[in-house]
Parts: C-alpha cells; sequence; structure tokens
C-alpha cells in the first residue's frame, strides 16, 4: 500500500469511528451504529470533533444540531479541564460551537463562548482530507465569521431525537440526566468500570479535581453505596456495595471506558504525520519509517494506558491495520 493510499484509508477509518461514536449518542447518520460495551465521552469526543469534524460539514453541522438538543448534558468545567490535556483540538472552533448553543442556553454557554474566543486570520470552516479549503461560500455565516471562520450561512436541521439512546455507549451523560453534572456520575462510572479504586485513579480517568472527587466519595459512603476497602488516605480504596443495582438501573450488562481523551490524540498525531504535506516528497519507505517511529516509541505506549486495548480489536484493526508495516498490539 502506498502513502496515499494508506492516508485516505486512515482518513476514511477515523471519520467513520467519528460518526459511529455520536451516532450511539443520537446523532442522526447513514453509518450504523453497531451498540458495544464501551461508554463514550462526550467532553473528549466534542474536543476531537473540533477539527476532525471539519472534514465533514455535514457531520458537524449535526453535531451542533445535537449540542443545541443536549447541551444540558455537557460538564462545561470538565469541558475545560479536559481541554487543558488535549492536544488534537481547534480551540476558535470549539468557541464558535460554543457559541451556537449560547444562542439557545446562554446562561451556561455565553462565558464559554467567549472564553474561547481566539484572534486568527480568517480561514474557510471547512476543508477536504489534503487540508484544502472549502473555497465556494455563497452567504458568510455572521457567527462564524466572528470566530474568523467563513461557512455558508447553518440551518438547524431539527433531525436530533430528544430522548438519547439506550445502550452503553450513552451511560455517562444518562447518569448526569439522573444524578446532576457533578462529579458523581464520572465517580460512579469508573467504580464500576475498576474496581477497586483509589481516588487518583478516579481523578485521572474523570478530570476532575482530587477533592471533587473525595468529597463524592465519601457522600456515597455515607449512603452506604459505596465502602473503602483501606484506612490508609492514599491508599484507600473504594468499591461499590451493589454495582449490580446500579447496572440494572440504567439497563446495562457491562461497560468499559477508556480514557477517551488519550485515545484520540493517538489518532490525531497519527493524522497529522501522515497528512503533512511534506512527507508527499519523500518516498514511501521513508513515511514507512518515520510511522513505525512514531508509532512504536510514543504512540503505542498511549494507546495501551489508554485502556482501549483489548478490548476493541475490531476497531483497531481498522484504524491501524492499513499501516505499512506490521502493527503489534
Amino acid at each position: 500500500m502506498s502513502a496515499k493510499e494508506y492516508k485516505n484509508s486512515f482518513f476514511d477509518a477515523v471519520l467513520s469511528l467519528l460518526w459511529q461514536h455520536w451516532s450511539l449518542l443520537g446523532v442522526p447518520g447513514q453509518i450504523s451504529a453497531k451498540e458495544n460495551e464501551f461508554v463514550l465521552d462526550p467532553e473528549a469526543l466534542l474536543l476531537f470533533s473540533t477539527e476532525y469534524a471539519r472534514y465533514d460539514q455535514r457531520l458537524y453541522d449535526q453535531i451542533l444540531d445535537w449540542l443545541q438538543m443536549h447541551s444540558s448534558l455537557i460538564n462545561i468545567q470538565r469541558l475545560k479541564a479536559l481541554n487543558t490535556k488535549c492536544k488534537f483540538k481547534n480551540t476558535a472552533s470549539l468557541g464558535y460551537m460554543a457559541a451556537v448553543v449560547a444562542e439557545t442556553e446562554p446562561t451556561r454557554w455565553a462565558k464559554p463562548a467567549k472564553d474561547y474566543a481566539v484572534e486568527q486570520p480568517t480561514i474557510p470552516l471547512f476543508k477536504d482530507q489534503n487540508d484544502k479549503m472549502e473555497s465556494f461560500i455563497p452567504k458568510v455565516d455572521a457567527l462564524a465569521k466572528s470566530y474568523s471562520f467563513l461557512r455558508n450561512t447553518r440551518i438547524n436541521t431539527g433531525k436530533t431525537p430528544q430522548n438519547l439512546p439506550n445502550g452503553t455507549a450513552s451511560l455517562l451523560l444518562r447518569m448526569r440526566g439522573l444524578f446532576g453534572i457533578s462529579a458523581r456520575a464520572e465517580t460512579i462510572l469508573v467504580l464500576l468500570n475498576s474496581m477497586p479504586c483509589k481516588v487518583q485513579d478516579i481523578v485521572e480517568r474523570s478530570g476532575f479535581a482530587w477533592k471533587s472527587i473525595q468529597d463524592v466519595l465519601e457522600e456515597l459512603k455515607a449512603s452506604g453505596f459505596v465502602a473503602s476497602a483501606s484506612e490508609t488516605k492514599r491508599g484507600k480504596q473504594y468499591y461499590l456495595t451493589t454495582p449490580d443495582k446500579i447496572r440494572h438501573l440504567f439497563d446495562i450488562h457491562t461497560c468499559v471506558f477508556p480514557n477517551w481523551t488519550t485515545f484520540y490524540d493517538v489518532l490525531g498525531e497519527l493524522w497529522q504525520l501522515i497528512s503533512n504535506p511534506r512527507l508527499a516528497l519523500v518516498s514511501d519507505e521513508t513515511i514507512s519509517n518515520e510511522i513505525r517511529m512514531l508509532y512504536q516509541n510514543k504512540l503505542q505506549g498511549k494507546l495501551i494506558l489508554s485502556g482501549y486495548q483489548p478490548f476493541f480489536m475490531g476497531d483497531l484493526e481498522k484504524l491501524l491495520g492499513a499501516f505499512p508495516f506490521p502493527i503489534t498490539y
């Protein structure tokens, strides 16, 4: 497989995965979203989409429609925290998305819309997989232009369902609907995913501060839903006393909650490398070597630490199996 063929294959695989993930959260699309045992992270998915969804205007606008319908379930505090950790993102695009939501929900979203405004040259919002910007824009959208993006006038399709789909993928959002927008839903989810856990384990997976998680755990412990396995402060481990009741409440059998921020960043770093225009000037063998070095020296370890392996080998084979060299998981 040539470097160009691999780039096209990887681009299609990532875009397809992005469609599948949003479809599992309720975005209408033609791609069949197969339910699996993983729980999606809406903030990490949104941050990755601020840049990669620019390659597909239909997906980008469907995300905006979805946000206007379900923005009350997005944790703005957590979005801000993950934004500092996420490497593959577009802050100006996030600001524009927040501004669109602020049109219908200004109380929560006006500040993020202001905070994520970035001074930059005005450029088209959408582009193709070779990063060629959209050239024909018959009527410029005023709100997008205020964020230095040129695009055609956006129209809400009104096709986003009011209710979230049932299933494991939407579990975190459905938990927030029941428990509220706080660290409580993420804490319970991490405990469901892996027990027992230390406070720091939950901090790393949830994106919340140590004290926030500690306070939630103590409240849950007082209620009887959580117990601790050790009394040493830093080494104390927590577990759910009746996890089956929580699974039954949300109609799930099992759940896996990877570190999606790390996983999406792995995809972003790979894409930034293989889409670099300078690679068009070198041989396929040189490109293969560069990808191999990046993967083996940096990305493979991050992929393992993300917790995405070994649960989703099928997806990984689609995303990485087209490498111009053998991949070991």
